[in-house]
């Protein structure tokens, strides 16, 4: 019974919601069902983790219904019935937190009615405390559409054919909600062709920013700090990253939660590309920064994390030589981590931290625990393996470690090509050097010259590969 989409849903309640839902179906206004009431009362006391013997769809039925014959289909239509009141309660909490939907409806509750007295002390009250909203976001811009569509119903039938700058104003309104969303999507549609190799149609972007060039909205910071990310995205130029930061700097604090941690994202993403396709590996410090910031600010923490974000964050550290961080961080994550990842996470972030504080035997170890599902946390896991066999002298394990990744590469359709290419060329310079390396007493210098210049024709940088590829040939050079 545990596995249930009732029990599912009860098991998410914490302690207040669990009561508050005990409150909701007693009250007459929202159930009036007994049956219901003597179900929830039934399954309450297994509550939190809703496992026990006891827990059978049979016994439930014996408390509801102490003397009848057993029934399926009588005491699934009650538990069909607690939770469709589940789902009415889930939607109860969410109106609850909506301030503004409930305002809205209010005013259009009071019009409706004709108590247009009441509805102008409401319709002032509300939109005084709106304008006054720190975040002048893609909300807020739209609830003042909306006010402003819901104040010219009124004076449609109250003052006809006066306060005719209503509808430029709802118009003025609904453009910058209409601009700001748009900006949005374009972002995150170039966020994720760049992470997942997605092709989107971008429709009307190019004429966005022409837009933008002549209509500014230099009132409005989210539109302004929106385009500069867009050019980052498209353009990929140093300059829209400067202005970026120094617009994080100024606006941070008028920003709200979601539109803090795209930028934030997006930051990180450039400095990333700097780094892994442009080889610039001062950029990990920024990384770092950057990182560093979202856990200071709250955007990653043990109760909200997504677990590749947090793999992150312990391998910029550890590039940026920041151990104690990155243990002290990961003892108070690994507790957190998702059941379904907990060993992959753990050796990973573990394995990664021994490797770059130099004890490969014990990073070896860590890395050849996991066994990961994502294409982009298996790759690194290869890339990692092949430089500790490299570096242990463990010939016979490179070579198989290349062809293991080659044939890889060929079949993992998620890579972006430049990826690809980077990776084939690097494992063709690693045959190359691990054969050098087993043969110490031959001169390899026409050899070394030709895998110097090899290795540094590779375009791309992903995960260090080339930077890491030109430290070990110019040490055997």
């Amino acid at each position: 019974m545990e596995n249930i989409k009732l029990i599912k849903v009860l098991r998410s309640f914490d302690s207040k919601e669990m009561k508050r839902f005990g409150e909701f179906i007693s009250s007459p206004y929202f159930n009036r069902s007994r049956l219901a009431i003597s179900l929830f009362e039934s399954l309450e006391r297994y509550y939190p983790e809703f496992k026990n013997r006891n827990l059978t769809i049979e016994k439930i039925f014996a408390k509801i219904f102490p003397k009848q014959k057993y029934d399926y289909h009588k005491i699934n239509n009650v538990i069909s019935d607690l939770y469709k009141l589940a789902e009415k309660f889930l939607a109860q909490m969410h109106f609850e937190k909506g301030e503004y939907y409930l305002e809205r409806n209010v005013l259009m509750e009071l019009r409706l009615k004709k108590l247009f007295g009441i509805y102008e002390q409401k319709m002032a009250s509300y939109t005084k405390k709106l304008i006054e909203r720190k975040a002048k976001d893609e909300d807020y811009f739209y609830y003042l559409y909306e006010l402003n569509d819901e104040y010219l119903w009124y004076a449609t039938i109250k003052k006809p054919n006066t306060e005719l700058n209503i509808l430029q104003t709802e118009f003025d309104h609904f453009l910058r909600y209409a601009v700001i969303r748009l900006l949005r999507f374009y972002n995150l549609m170039l966020h994720e062709r760049n992470q997942n190799n997605y092709d989107y149609n971008l429709m009307m972007a190019d004429e966005m920013i022409d837009f933008l060039d002549k209509h500014p909205f230099s009132d409005v910071s989210i539109i302004e700090i929106y385009k500069t990310t867009l050019l980052l995205l498209k353009t990929k130029e140093k300059k829209y990253y400067d202005k970026l930061w120094k617009l994080k700097e100024k606006h941070f604090k008028e920003l709200n939660t979601e539109d803090a941690r795209l930028m934030y994202i997006h930051l990180y993403d450039f400095a990333a590309y700097m780094v892994n396709f442009k080889g610039e590996e001062s950029y990990n410090k920024d990384m770092f920064a950057i990182y560093k910031e979202m856990l200071e600010e709250k955007f990653i923490t043990p109760q909200s994390f997504h677990y590749a974000d947090f793999m992150n964050v312990i391998k910029i550290a550890c590039r940026n030589k920041e151990f104690a961080y990155a243990k002290e961080v990961l003892s108070r994550f690994e507790p957190f981590f998702p059941e379904n990842e907990k060993v992959n996470v753990s050796e990973f972030c573990h394995g990664t931290i021994k490797y770059c504080e130099g004890d490969l035997k014990q990073a070896l170890e860590h890395f050849s625990k996991t066994n990961f599902q994502n294409f982009i946390f298996k790759v690194q896991v290869k890339i990692l393996l092949l430089k500790i066999y490299y570096t242990l002298g463990m010939t016979e394990q490179v070579y198989q470690m290349v062809d293991t990744f080659k044939h890889y590469v060929a079949r993992e359709k998620n890579l972006l090509q430049e990826h690809r290419d980077a990776y084939i060329d690097f494992l063709n310079c690693m045959v190359k050097l691990n054969k050098i390396k087993s043969e110490p007493v031959k001169d390899h210098s026409f050899e070394m010259k030709k895998l110097i210049k090899e290795a540094d024709n590779i375009t791309y940088n992903p995960f260090l590969i080339k930077s890491w590829l030109l430290e070990e040939v110019n040490k055997r050079a």
